[in-house]
C-alpha cells in the first residue's frame, strides 16, 4: 500500500530521505547478490531488487527529490553516479587518498557515507559533504581515523536533468575528525554543521547557507578525557537528534558524549560524558523521533541510552545481546550489528556485519528498554546486503522563534 509517512513535524515534501540503496553490483551467475533498494513511501516500506553496476556494499550515500520518488545521484564513495546509473560530469574520484586507493575499484570501505542537501537559495543545486580516511601510524591499514571533510556542488538542471558535479575537493577541515552532523538552522533558511577534533573535546560550528559554508564558532566544552594517557580516540559517528536540540559523539573505545545545541546561535553547550564498557568496530549510532533516547551499538550489543539522565546516574539500558545468528554460515561473516539509521516511518534500522537478507529494527524507538521493540532479523530483503544502510539529516525540522 503506498503511503505518505510522516515523522513529528515533517510538512509537505522534503522526502529526500525516502529511498535507500543497499547491496552489491550486478551478478549474472548469484542473483542473490544484486543491488537492492528500500522504499519508504509504501507501508510496510517496500524492498525490491535494484539492478545497477555500482557497487554500495558498505558506503551507500544517496539523494532523492522532494517528493521521494525519483533518485537524483548516488555514491559508493569513490565517485557520484548520476539515476542513469553512470558517473555524474565531473563526480569522479572523490576522497581521494591511501585508502580510495585501497578500496578500488570497489566501493569506498567506510560506513561514513556523508550528508546531502539542497543548497539554500539556490535553484536546483545541491551540496554533497563526505570526507575520507586516513591513517596515523603505521602500518595504515590497521588504524585508520576520518579526515578531511569535503563538500562537492551538484546541479541538477545540468544535462537534461542528469545532472553535473561543477564544484568538488572543497575542503571543509583537513585535519583528523570524529565525523560530523547536521541540523537546520532555527529561520530554517539554511544549515549547521558541527564536527569535532580527533583526540579532543574541541568542536567546530560552521554555517551552510545561500552565501556558501562559514565557520561560525570554535568550542572547547567538558572533559577532555584524551588527557588520560591511556584512552584513545576511536571514533564512530557523530549526528543531530532529529529536533536538533543535541549533538552526540560516539567512540567506540571510550563511550557517547552528549551535548545540547542551540539552533539560534548555532551554538553547543552542556557537555556530557556517558562511559561505555563495551570496544568493537562496529558501531552504530541513532536517536530516537522524539530525541530522548540515543540507541548505541556494538557488533554484539545494543544499548539505549536516556539523555534526560545524568552520567552518574548511568543512564545505559542493555536492549539486547547478538542471537549469534549466521545467515549464509559464513564464519567470521556474522548477522550481528552493524550501522543504524533512523528511518521516515519513525523505525530505526541496524545492518548486519556480514551478508545477510535482512535488517534489524527498531520498531517503537521512542519508548524506554524493552518497550522499544527491538527484533533482530526483523525487516526481511530480497537480496544480499553488507552492512550498508545510508545516512541523512532530519529534512522535515520544522522552524523555531528565537524571540
Amino acid at each position: 500500500m503506498l503511503l505518505t509517512c510522516f515523522l513529528p513535524g515533517e510538512g509537505a515534501g522534503q522526502k529526500h530521505d525516502h529511498i535507500w540503496f543497499y547491496g552489491w553490483n550486478n551478478s549474472p551467475d548469484q542473483p542473490d547478490f544484486h543491488g537492492g533498494r528500500i522504499d519508504f513511501n509504501y507501508a510496510p516500506p517496500l524492498a525490491t531488487p535494484d539492478l545497477r553496476n555500482v557497487n554500495m556494499e558498505l558506503y551507500g550515500h544517496i539523494m532523492s527529490d522532494s517528493t521521494g520518488e525519483n533518485v537524483l545521484y548516488y555514491s559508493q564513495g569513490r565517485h557520484i553516479f548520476h539515476m542513469g546509473g553512470q558517473v555524474m560530469e565531473g563526480g569522479n574520484n572523490i576522497n581521494p587518498g591511501y585508502w580510495w586507493d585501497i578500496s578500488h575499484p570497489g566501493p569506498y570501505i567506510s560506513s561514513m557515507s556523508g550528508l546531502s542537501i539542497r543548497y539554500p537559495g539556490r535553484e536546483n543545486e545541491y551540496l554533497y559533504f563526505h570526507q575520507r580516511y586516513d591513517s596515523l601510524r603505521t602500518p595504515p591499514i590497521c588504524c585508520l581515523f576520518p579526515r578531511d571533510i569535503y563538500y562537492s556542488v551538484i546541479d541538477m538542471s545540468a544535462n537534461e536533468g542528469l545532472g553535473a558535479v561543477t564544484s568538488k575537493g572543497n575542503v571543509l577541515t583537513d585535519a583528523y575528525n570524529a565525523g560530523f552532523g547536521m541540523t537546520k538552522t532555527a529561520d530554517n533558511a539554511g544549515w549547521w554543521l558541527v564536527f569535532g577534533q580527533h583526540q579532543s573535546n574541541i568542536y567546530h560550528t560552521y554555517r551552510v547557507d545561500s552565501s556558501g559554508v562559514h565557520l561560525r564558532r570554535v568550542d572547547t566544552l567538558g572533559i577532555n578525557i584524551y588527557e588520560d594517557p591511556e584512552k584513545v580516540d576511536q571514533p564512530g559517528y557523530s549526528l543531530f537528534s532529529p529536533d536538533g536540540t543535541m549533538f552526540a559523539r560516539s567512540d567506540f573505545w571510550n563511550g557517547i558524549t552528549v551535548l545540547s545545541f542551540d539552533r539560534c546561535e548555532g551554538r553547543l553547550y552542556n557537555a556530557r560524558f556517558y562511559p561505555t564498557e563495551f570496544r568493537n568496530t562496529f558501531t552504530g549510532l541513532a536517536f530516537s523521533p522524539n530525541s530522548r533516547f540515543v540507541y548505541y551499538n556494538t557488533s554484539g550489543q545494543l544499548i539505549q541510552l536516556d539523555t534526560r539522565e545524568e552520567p552518574e546516574a548511568y543512564a545505559l539500558d542493555t536492549i539486547a545481546n547478538w542471537d549469534r545468528y549466521h545467515e549464509l554460515d559464513m564464519l567470521p561473516f556474522s548477522d550481528g550489528f552493524a550501522f543504524s539509521e533512523l528511518a521516515p516511518d519513525g523505525k530505526i534500522y541496524i545492518s548486519a556485519i556480514g551478508s545477510s537478507r535482512h535488517l534489524h529494527v527498531i520498531e517503537r524507538p521512542n519508548l524506554p528498554g524493552q518497550a522499544c521493540g527491538f527484533r533482530q532479523h526483523g525487516f526481511p530483503l530480497p537480496t544480499s546486503n553488507v552492512a550498508t544502510v545510508p545516512h541523512f539529516p532530519n529534512y522535515r525540522l520544522e522552524p523555531i522563534d528565537c524571540e
